[in-house]
């Protein structure tokens, strides 16, 4: 009987103890940030401007979950709720499946070209398997070069969360990548919002479960039915909580006046400044390529946001040019008839499948071939008409076919070089 009793002691104390731990360190992780944001130098420029302006800009750069019609749309949302008077012009720069380091490649052609006055960041869930060297080049590159194009610009680093995410928390630690990325924040001042600790207190409190069937769920209200990807109509709510009262703070304390950002020492003298993307018929001066037409093609016209035009390979076409700098890529689509590119730099041969198990549909991707010395290059992309298995591939992934005829192609569909350093330009 006394063992009995002890049993359900220990069934009560138990299950509580792991609570007071969850509720402690959760409280640690918002104590750390208040009320979402660590306020640092603030967004004072963009805020004072949005009063006092008549169009304001902002850029959203990141991945899937900003791309999402989530906390990106309830934020623009809040700005035009909050200054009426101001025309907000939205910069949306997300692309899913994408980290810092192919951000920092895009920021000059996606987000700089439009003159933004605020930027939101967002990268930490893509950048959670990113060596913190790499991210550290990658968001202080996308610093500087915004800060290299207007000092008055203002920068928010957005933190947002994945299932992997809660064990770093619960030990009262922080995810690799988001300690990575407050290194640079706290160096050069920007403030950051970090939407994690709200969406662990209300799993805390027994409010909210992270990862389910929303349809399924009648008690609990459901924050992701992946683990990564909130439902916009829960867990982007949850994050917009966040982002409204971050906002709020930010707002009671803006100066009526313009301040110049301070682009400090950079913390890596390897960072991604010089980074860029670069037409594809830059360098197909030959019309090796055919030109598609991204707006009038009915495969290809969800992709004009991103780019006009894609140069369609095929098998035995070949580009070649020159650049000096410290690293080569591309910017391409994969896809049901894409096949494989060799790149040979500097006579150095590797290929490159276009295809994979999630080839059923198209989707934006990218290449690059870093660590080469900081000097003149020679590059050559060449299609290859190389077999590919692509039931078998596809099957592996527990998928199929549709449309066999969709398949028959091995081709590449290039949208844009990515270079760290410039191109040699040459007439044709």
């Amino acid at each position: 009987m006394k063992n009995k009793k002890l049993l359900n002691v220990g069934q009560l104390v138990i299950p509580c103890l792991v609570f007071w731990m969850f509720a402690q360190c959760t409280s640690s992780i918002r104590n750390a940030y208040s009320i979402g944001i660590k306020e640092r130098h603030g967004l004072n420029n963009s805020l004072f401007k949005m009063k006092s302006r008549d169009t304001v800009r902002v850029a959203y750069l990141g991945g899937s979950i900003t791309a999402q019609p989530g906390w990106r749309v309830y934020s623009l949302n809040w700005f035009k709720e909050n200054y009426p008077d101001t025309k907000f012009v939205e910069i949306n720069a997300a692309i899913g499946g994408t980290g810092s380091s192919f951000g920092a490649y895009r920021v000059k052609d996606q987000v700089l070209q439009y003159k933004p006055d605020l930027v939101f960041v967002e990268f930490a869930v893509n950048d959670a398997s990113a060596d913190p060297n790499e991210i550290t080049r990658s968001m202080e590159g996308i610093v500087r070069q915004i800060w290299e194009q207007n000092l008055e610009t203002d920068i928010c680093f957005i933190y947002t969360i994945k299932e992997d995410f809660i064990d770093s928390y619960k030990r009262n630690s922080t995810p690799i990548s988001v300690e990575t990325m407050e290194k640079i924040a706290e160096y050069y001042q920007i403030p950051s919002i970090n939407f994690g600790p709200e969406v662990l207190k209300r799993i805390g409190e027994g409010k909210l479960l992270f990862k389910g069937k929303a349809e399924a769920n009648d008690v609990m209200v459901v924050f992701s039915p992946d683990g990564v990807h909130p439902y916009p109509e829960s867990g982007h709510k949850i994050y917009y909580d966040v982002f409204k009262s971050a906002l709020t703070e930010l707002k009671s304390k803006v100066d009526n006046k313009v301040i110049k950002h301070k682009n400090a020492k950079p913390l890596d003298a390897n960072l991604y400044l010089n980074t860029k993307m670069v037409d594809w018929k830059k360098i197909d001066l030959k019309q090796e390529l055919t030109s598609i037409d991204t707006k009038s093609d009915t495969v290809f016209s969800g992709f004009t946001r991103y780019f006009n035009s894609i140069g369609k390979g095929l098998p035995g076409d070949s580009l070649s040019f020159q650049f000096r700098g410290k690293a080569i890529g591309y910017y391409d689509l994969m896809g049901p008839s894409a096949g494989t590119v060799e790149v040979s730099v500097d006579g150095k041969k590797q290929n490159h499948s276009r295809f994979d198990g999630y080839c059923t549909y198209w989707r934006i991707s990218f290449k690059t071939i870093n660590g080469l010395t900081d000097s003149l290059h020679t590059v050559t992309f060449k299609v290859l008409d190389k077999h590919i298995d692509k039931n078998e591939i596809l099957s592996a992934n527990n998928r199929s076919m549709k449309r066999p005829e969709d398949f028959t192609g091995l081709n590449w569909y290039l949208a844009k070089i990515l270079l760290d350093g410039d191109l040699i330009e040459k007439q044709d």
